[in-house]
């Protein structure tokens, strides 16, 4: 279930150096992790960080991304959030340094 353009769309960053973190609340961790698996596996972005916490009664999940341009990373966001179980997802932060 994928709203994302071929991979190679994603690759408008290929050093790696633009780094984007997304959040995302659902309503449970397997679902948050399952959304974050098929969207990595999508978009070919390179995971850099992931935390997961509860908050009430949902969970928030932080995960820091690469090789993905600015509006690649906004369909990502996009598409995380039309996950079964996930209730949003956006794009918080970009960075343009390598992963640590």
């Amino acid at each position: 279930m994928s709203y994302l353009p071929s991979p190679p769309a994603f690759h408008s960053d290929a050093d790696g150096v633009t780094v984007h973190q997304l959040l995302l609340a659902a309503q449970d961790a397997p679902s948050a992790l399952d959304a974050v698996r098929q969207g990595l596996a999508d978009s070919g972005a390179e995971l850099c960080g992931l935390t997961m916490k509860p908050v009430g009664q949902i969970v928030e999940a932080s995960l820091r991304v690469r090789h993905l341009g600015d509006q690649a990373a906004r369909l990502l966001a996009r598409d995380l959030a039309a996950w079964p179980g996930v209730n949003s997802a956006s794009v918080e932060h970009q960075w343009v340094r390598p992963c640590a």
